[in-house]
C-alpha cells in the first residue's frame, strides 16, 4: 500500500520558503529549555510542519530578549531583509504595554540573567541585583495602580503606528505574509506584580487589530494565538509571559496551517 503524498507538493524548480519571527523574547525562549532539538520555538516547529506537508522551509530567527518594535525596526536590514523572507510572523506588546516606572536600561539590567565574569561582578550578580530587583518589584507593584494608564514602555498610538507603517514596507518591498500575532493573556502572577495588566491588555490588543485592519491587505493577516494559549490551560506560559516547548508547538502548527491556507490561494 503506497503511503499519503504531502498534502503541498513543492515545484523542484522554486526555492525554499523564507520564513522569518520578528518579535521579542517570546519567539525565542522555552521554558523550561528544551530538552532536545525536537523541541523547537513556533517557527521551528511551522518549518517542520511545512517541511513534512510538502513545502520546504527555512526558519529564521529575528527576536530580543526585552525588545520593543519601535527599536528593532531600526535594524530592519540586517534581521529581516537578509533573509528575503517569503513569510513574517509579527509577535511584540507584551514588553510594550507595561507601565514606564523605571528607565527601561535599569529593569533590563536587574533582569539579567547571565553571570558576571570578574570576581566583583559574579559577587554583585549573587549577592546585590537580586535585592535590587526584589526593591524595584515592589516599587512597580506600589506605583502601577497609581500611574494607571498614564504611562506605557511604549505609548498605544506610537506603537499602533510604527506596527502599520512596518507591516506596509514589509508588503511594499517584498510582498510576504504577514503573520501578526496578538499578546497572550495576563495571567494572576503578572496581574499581581504590575496591577492593572489587564486592562492595558485590552488597549494592546485592539491597536495590534486596528494596525492589522488598516493595512486592508488580505496578506496580512492577524493570529489570535492569546485563544490558543488560553485553551491550554496551566503550563502554558510557565512564567506567566513566555511558552513551554509544548505551546511552542501548537502555536507552530496553527502558524503553518495559516502558510498552508494562504499558499493554496495563491
Amino acid at each position: 500500500m503506497s503511503l499519503p503524498g504531502p498534502r503541498y507538493p513543492w515545484p523542484q524548480h522554486r526555492r525554499p520558503l523564507s520564513v522569518v519571527a520578528f518579535g521579542n523574547s517570546v519567539a525565542t525562549l522555552q521554558l523550561p529549555g528544551r530538552g532536545d532539538r525536537s523541541q523547537g520555538t513556533y517557527v521551528e516547529v511551522l518549518a517542520d510542519v511545512l517541511s513534512g506537508e510538502g513545502v520546504p522551509t527555512v526558519p529564521h530567527l529575528a527576536s530580543q530578549w526585552f525588545g520593543f518594535l519601535v527599536k528593532q525596526v531600526r535594524d530592519y536590514e540586517r534581521t529581516v531583509r537578509v533573509h528575503a523572507p517569503d513569510v513574517v510572523v509579527v509577535q511584540f506588546g507584551l514588553n510594550e504595554y507595561q507601565p514606564w516606572l523605571l528607565p527601561i536600561p535599569v529593569i533590563r539590567h536587574l533582569m539579567v540573567q547571565n553571570r558576571g565574569v570578574t570576581r566583583t561582578a559574579k559577587t554583585y550578580r549573587r549577592l546585590v541585583a537580586p535585592r535590587l530587583w526584589k526593591a524595584v518589584r515592589g516599587y512597580r507593584r506600589r506605583a502601577a495602580p497609581l500611574v494607571g494608564q498614564r504611562t506605557w514602555q511604549t505609548t498605544p498610538r506610537r506603537f499602533g503606528r510604527t506596527l502599520e507603517r512596518f507591516i506596509r514596507n514589509l508588503r511594499l518591498e517584498g510582498k510576504p505574509l504577514v503573520l501578526v500575532l496578538d499578546i497572550d493573556a495576563p495571567d494572576d502572577r503578572l496581574e499581581h506584580f504590575l496591577p492593572g495588566m489587564r486592562a492595558r491588555h485590552q488597549v494592546f490588543q485592539q491597536a495590534i487589530a486596528e494596525a492589522v485592519h488598516n493595512t486592508e491587505d488580505p496578506d496580512v493577516r492577524l493570529v489570535r494565538v492569546s485563544e490558543l494559549t488560553a485553551g491550554l490551560g496551566q503550563g502554558a506560559l510557565p512564567d506567566g509571559m513566555h511558552y513551554s516547548p509544548a505551546t511552542h508547538e501548537v502555536v507552530g502548527r496553527a502558524l503553518a496551517e495559516e502558510v498552508l491556507t494562504w499558499l493554496k490561494e495563491r
